[in-house]
């Protein structure tokens, strides 16, 4: 069965080789008691690894059933370990944190056994030795005999060829000697029982062969055994049938639970490590919870201002593309290597230059009817609504009740005529830099969008309905059910002595009446109050004065209050009032009042052949190009003489503080660029009324386009994108559109948002940059400590390639133990950052209002944890190589 022929073992060793055997040839019986007896350092140990095959013999060879093990790899020493050979050591060399039951199953483990049968094999294994009821004690728990009753018990457990025994009874009493070599001498009576011991009388009393050694060599054997041809034949014939040993394969899994076990004896440890390398996970963790927070908060933020940030393309925009690009850090180094010196007159033409630029910036788009029936054909999923505007000023042709205070009769004015009067009374006061407030109020007068539905979506009506009809008009107030003060007043809402009484209330001035507060309107007052709509003829009536020869007077009076003679009205009357929803942060309507796409369409029916918008288009200037504006302004001569106001005024008359005034007022839009060179030259002030706002223009000045979400609103861009790209064929009602010009839309909240975006992303990557650093710190004590685990385990990876576990298992087992605690590090990570994430959202919603700023979305965590697991098994990669690696009989005798 076992034969050695001319075995050798050489150690190499720093002051040269030591021969360890030299040259043994025995022959052992399928079944028998084999004592090697001999002093120390003779060899013993050393043939019993080889035979055990923990050792590998330098020259010689070993047969075993007949076969060369000349050729045998690792694996298939592994696997004759664990199916052939039965070890019985003088220290047990029993797994401390394992069970009884556990250290016995072990071998089985390591075969693949299933947990049933291996179980049930490993109790059978006790209840031999007489340990039936110590299955789960501890070895720890246990006498020495009983200790090394178990380490008998997993010796034949496998049910091995071979029992190998290296001083089976060194530790013991001579009692326990005794039952010992009683149970070894029954084992021998079925296999073959090699045992290595100093006590002849041991070997003499149970042996049934005795070899002796000395120097390496064999000196004495009392019961030789050579072998016959028809043995050697017989068992060979056995090996030819296929009787070869089956390979070992401990799964993970059982390296997972054994590494869990030795983990579970080292709690404190295991758990202050597991905390340690959460560090780094709870870093990064919590920068990306914040991070994706800030930036979830940014798209919700998004998707709110959608309605309030539509996608606009207008007649005159600014190519925020162009803005963004311009003259970059890297131009402006450009510049001042040209010629390597700070070059003044360089450096100036460059300035021009980049000004030429800036200018560029502004585009003027050319709004055609083919591009309007474009965006008409725009696919209905794309948008929510499109709204046009026309640039139209509607407030000097809306009239309404206006007094100075309650006993007066009402006068029918005119909103812009309201708005200037209070301006004028505002300009008396110590408040006059206040003023402008009311003239940047003028544009809450204006369009709805025409959608009931998307209006609903984001409004609630507080009383009535949504205005829809030409003659319609409705209310929107804010959030906290409010409308502006100066707002109301130029709607006439306010007399003349309460708008002043507001001044006084707001200085705390002694004329401060509070019987002319008024703090609240009902809505039945909000919604009684009407407003008229007059036509161009009505509003605007020849200048009887005008005489262009001498003066360059404008031909047409406006009539700021309604009389007798104006004609075809239409009555403007409130239907509804409405409050944004309570998730809604930014609505399309702000709050104020707002008329109907059906009005507008009105008054550009009524308009485009009014006399003033007539006149206006017939007109040209001196060098016979179209006049589309009528110029305004207060003209000062020379030499004195008395200034005069030029073009269309109008004249309004107030009371205040018991004095009496009358002001010429200019109409249109004050000419921003001449406000601002008055401070600096003496410059009259002008003032222009554009063909547009006398609505004879009938093309759209602008184009809203609203979008319900962000992947609708890419669906548009990309629609308006395909009119830009000119090589494109573009189709309008079944005909080509070849001559088109590029059209520039101005989508401003992309921009902000890409940006925030962008400084969101660049801080998330410069922190989890810095907080990787701690991940890095926990690798290496991670590999610390697993090398200090190996060193603490090397006995028991002795122990486990003595019972034919391979290299790959020892290293599972620590591979194991650094996936447990990366699995820990990363679930405590987890758990300490969803506790991080309440409380910032907690701290953040106390003091800013914001419900949610940190958010750890669950496919986060798990990422963090697998980078976890990953960051634990490359830290524990090369302690467990060098595991695996080691000599399992230098790790049997470490101590």
């Amino acid at each position: 069965m076992l034969k050695l022929q001319n075995i050798k073992k050489v150690y190499k060793t720093v002051s040269g080789d030591v021969h360890a055997l030299k040259g043994l040839t025995l022959n052992f019986r399928k079944n028998e008691f084999v004592s090697i007896l001999g002093p120390s350092g003779c060899g013993k140990t050393t043939l019993l690894n080889i035979i055990g095959g923990l050792d590998k013999y330098s020259s010689g060879d070993l047969f075993i059933n007949g076969k060369s093990t000349k050729e045998y790899k690792d694996g298939d020493w592994d696997s004759y370990r664990n199916h052939s050979i039965g070890f019985v050591f003088q220290s047990y060399n029993l797994i401390p944190h394992q069970s009884i039951l556990g250290n016995v199953e072990l071998a089985l483990t390591i075969a693949g056994m299933s947990k049933e049968e291996r179980v049930k094999k490993a109790k059978e294994a006790l209840d031999k030795v007489g340990l039936s009821d110590q299955y789960y004690k501890k070895p720890n728990q246990l006498s020495g005999g009983q200790c090394q009753r178990v380490a008998i018990a997993r010796s034949l457990v496998n049910e091995p060829d071979i029992l190998l025994a290296d001083e089976p009874t060194g530790a013991l009493d001579t009692v326990t000697s005794v039952q010992i070599m009683e149970l070894i001498k029954e084992i021998a009576k079925e296999r073959l029982v090699i045992m290595v011991t100093h006590n002849p009388e041991l070997a003499e009393k149970y042996s049934t062969r005795i070899i002796k050694l000395r120097d390496g060599l064999v000196i004495d054997d009392s019961n030789p055994y050579e072998g016959t041809t028809e043995v050697i034949v017989k068992e060979k014939a056995i090996v030819e049938k296929g009787k070869k040993p089956k390979k070992t394969k401990m799964s993970f899994f059982t390296a997972f639970r054994l590494s869990l076990q030795n983990l579970f004896t080292k709690k404190a440890r295991t758990t202050m490590t597991a905390i340690a390398g959460a560090i780094g996970i709870i870093g990064v963790s919590a920068v990306l919870s914040v991070s994706n927070g800030i930036q979830t908060y940014v798209n919700d933020m998004q998707n709110d201002m959608l309605s309030g940030n539509p996608i606009t393309i207008a007649e005159e925009a600014l190519d925020l593309t162009s803005f963004m690009s311009s003259m970059t850090v890297s131009q402006k180094a450009d510049v001042l290597k040209e010629t390597g010196w700070v070059d003044v007159n360089s450096m100036m033409a460059t300035l021009v230059e980049r000004s030429k630029s800036m200018e560029n910036m502004m585009v003027t788009n050319d709004i055609t009817e083919q591009y309007i029936k474009y965006i008409n054909n725009m696919p209905k999923d794309y948008k929510a609504i499109v709204s046009y505007k026309y640039g139209v000023n509607v407030t000097n042709n809306i009239y309404t009740g206006y007094r100075k205070d309650s006993t007066a009769q009402y006068t029918n004015m005119s909103l812009s005529s309201i708005q200037e009067t209070y301006t004028s009374i505002l300009n008396k006061t110590d408040y006059s830099q206040y003023s402008s407030y009311i003239s940047s109020l003028s544009q809450a007068f204006a369009q709805a969008p025409g959608d009931d539905t998307y209006l609903l979506e984001q409004y609630n009506l507080l009383d009535g309905k949504v205005a829809s009809g030409k003659n319609e008009i409705m209310i929107v107030v804010n959030k906290n059910r409010e409308l502006n003060d100066l707002l109301l007043a130029q709607l006439g809402y306010y007399t003349q002595d309460e708008f002043a009484n507001l001044i006084y209330k707001s200085g705390g001035a002694d004329a401060h009446t509070t019987d002319l507060d008024k703090n609240q309107f009902s809505y039945e007052e909000l919604m009684s109050k009407t407003f008229t709509w007059y036509p161009n003829d009505s509003v605007f009536t020849k200048n009887p004065s005008y005489n262009p020869e001498y003066y360059n007077f404008v031909e047409y009076n406006y009539n700021n209050i309604a009389n007798d003679s104006f004609k075809d009205g239409e009555q403007l009357t409130v239907v509804g009032i409405l409050e944004p929803k309570d998730d809604l942060s930014y609505g399309c309507l702000s709050s104020g009042f707002y008329y109907t796409e059906a009005l507008t369409k009105h008054i550009l029916d009524s308009n485009d052949q009014s006399e003033i918008v007539k006149n206006l288009r017939a007109t040209n200037d001196k060098d016979g190009n179209p006049v589309t504006s009528y110029t305004s302004m207060n003209y000062q001569p020379k030499e004195n003489l008395p200034s005069f106001d030029m073009g269309i005024t109008y004249q309004i008359s107030y009371n205040f503080e018991n004095k009496d005034y009358t002001e010429t007022k200019y109409l249109g839009s004050q000419n921003m660029m001449a406000t601002f060179l008055k401070s600096y030259i003496d410059i009259p002030e002008s003032y222009s009324l554009t063909l547009r706002e006398l609505g004879g223009e009938p093309l759209p000045s602008s184009i809203s386009i609203y979008s319900r979400n962000f992947d609708d609103k890419s669906l548009v861009l990309d629609y308006l994108n395909a009119w830009n790209k000119l090589d494109n064929e573009i189709f309008v009602d079944g005909d080509a559109v070849i001559d088109r010009s590029k059209v520039t839309y101005t989508d401003t909240l992309s921009l902000i948002i890409s940006m925030i975006s962008s400084f969101i992303n660049i801080i998330t990557i410069a922190l989890v940059a810095f907080t990787s650093l701690s991940l890095i710190v926990s690798c290496v004590m991670i590999a610390i400590i697993t090398y200090v685990s190996v060193v603490e385990r090397v006995k028991e990876i002795g122990v486990i390639r003595s019972l034919g576990g391979r290299k790959k298992d020892v290293s599972h087992l620590f591979n194991a133990e650094t996936f447990i605690i990366g699995l820990g590090s990363g679930l405590i990570g987890i758990f300490v950052t969803y506790l991080l994430t309440w409380g910032i959202n907690l701290i953040v919603n106390h003091f800013a209002g914001i419900g949610t700023i940190a958010i750890f979305p669950i496919s986060y965590a798990v990422i963090m944890v697998l980078i976890s697991i990953f960051l634990n098994l490359i830290s524990g990669f090369f302690p467990s190589k060098s595991a695996a690696k080691k000599d399992p009989v230098v790790a049997l005798r470490t101590e």
